[in-house]
């Protein structure tokens, strides 16, 4: 009986002390911000002097506080650059993909729960071990439809290059290394998160399928043109005010070309980014009742969460749930990663503040900038800096359970003796 008591005892104060570093992690206790809260010049000083220490091509960031941009910072080891450059933004682009999406929803022109086979007559997903019928547009927009391309796009050199749509879904050949590069269901469908490119290559599909349009000519109509982003498109030839494409070495690069428009093939400059901002501003500080493209609904939504991993919430639709804001929501947004290009955009729909980095030459300039933002504006970590602290605190828990054991090892032999 003595044992018995002595092992709860024991492993009582085990479980004690994970969940207070479980809770603890989660909740930002040793994490400490850049800057204190609300001192946004002292924010700004360290971000300036972090990204001028590491920069190593161009870089736009705006700080944007109840909608309106209060300060920003360019800096560029060439061709100069301004909030009105023009950068790729890579997997940024999903974001504002899944709004042209719900305008389709919002116009009863698609149905976020039907199976997406019911859209489709260029091109089906092919047959597999599990049931097709359980993709949606809700389950494609959430990384959740059980899509295992592992898409992950390089692009192509010429646009004489670029694959059709089709042929792209059925196997890309732009793939990163090591990638399927089919669009197909390899897990059951609303079973888990997985993050899929892919994905979008069939919402992109889908789009032109229900509207009759071309993908770029429906995100103009219905995304771009109403919300005045005039710079923003899919197409980088031709374009005024195109940043240089720096790779890790300093050197001028090329940008892609790409058939996966809606997964990763945007280009737009800050200044039309932060309209998207605005988009999303709430209703007690907004200039006008009306918004141009969605509903208040439809935009939260997209910020309810959809998908989890390590039971925290991730993911919406088409946006990350990068943390907690203390007021009921998250700071949400998007980032975007390419070889020596990163973009990352973050807002807080509480009260309107948010940062939008742009930046080429470094691989995640804009997503560390970022991730230090979140922790300034809300006091919790991202979800990218828990899991770099996972590791640290399961090596916490489990020295502190080897140090709760001996100890309680040696109090029961004492009181024994």
């Amino acid at each position: 009986m003595k044992f018995f008591k002595w092992f709860a005892f024991t492993l009582a104060v085990m479980v004690f002390w994970l969940v207070v570093n479980v809770v603890s992690t989660k909740q930002g206790w040793f994490s400490h911000a850049i800057a204190p809260l609300k001192n946004n010049s002292v924010f700004m000083e360290k971000t300036k002097k972090s990204i001028h220490d590491t920069l190593k091509g161009n870089v736009v960031m705006l700080l944007i506080e109840n909608g309106n941009i209060i300060d920003e910072y360019t800096l560029s080891k060439g061709e100069s650059v301004n909030r009105d450059s023009i950068f790729g933004v890579s997997s940024l682009g999903k974001w504002v993909a899944a709004m042209g999406i719900m305008t389709l929803v919002e116009q009863g022109r698609l149905d976020l729960d039907k199976p997406v086979s019911v859209y489709l007559t260029r091109w089906q997903l092919p047959k597999s071990q599990f049931d097709n019928s359980g993709v949606t547009i809700r389950r494609l927009l959430s990384h959740t439809a059980g899509i295992t391309d592992g898409l992950g796009h390089n692009g192509f050199a010429t646009r004489g290059q670029v694959q059709p749509l089709t042929d792209h879904l059925t196997r890309a050949l732009d793939g990163d290394e090591g990638a399927d590069g089919r669009v197909m269901v390899g897990i059951q469908p609303g079973s888990k998160f997985q993050y899929s490119g892919g994905s979008y290559n069939l919402l992109q599909l889908i789009v032109e399928e229900v509207s009759g349009m071309s993908f770029e000519d429906y995100m103009t109509e219905a995304v771009f043109t109403p919300l005045g982003m005039n710079s923003t498109s899919y197409r980088h030839d031709n374009v005024e005010n195109l940043a240089q494409y720096f790779d890790e070495n300093g050197e001028v690069r090329a940008y892609p070309f790409y058939t996966s428009l809606a997964a990763t093939g945007l280009y737009s400059s800050a200044n039309d980014l932060h309209k998207l901002v605005r988009l999303h501003l709430p209703v007690q500080v907004q200039e006008s009742s009306s918004n141009p493209i969605l509903s208040q609904l439809s935009l939260k939504e997209m910020r309810t969460p959809h998908a989890s991993n390590t039971g925290i919430d991730i993911w919406g639709l088409g946006v990350m749930l990068f943390a907690p804001n203390n007021d009921d929501d998250f700071i949400i947004g998007h980032g975007g990663s390419s070889p020596s290009l990163n973009a990352s955009m973050r807002l807080n729909p509480s009260n309107g503040n948010a940062i939008i980095v742009l930046e080429t030459g470094n691989k995640f300039l804009a997503a560390d900038t970022a991730t230090q933002w979140t922790l300034w504006e809300t006091g919790n970590p991202d979800i990218y800096m828990l899991k770099n602290m996972i590791p640290v605190m399961l090596s916490r828990v489990l020295i502190g359970c080897v140090l709760i054991f001996i100890v309680s090892l040696i109090i029961a032999w004492r009181r024994r003796g």
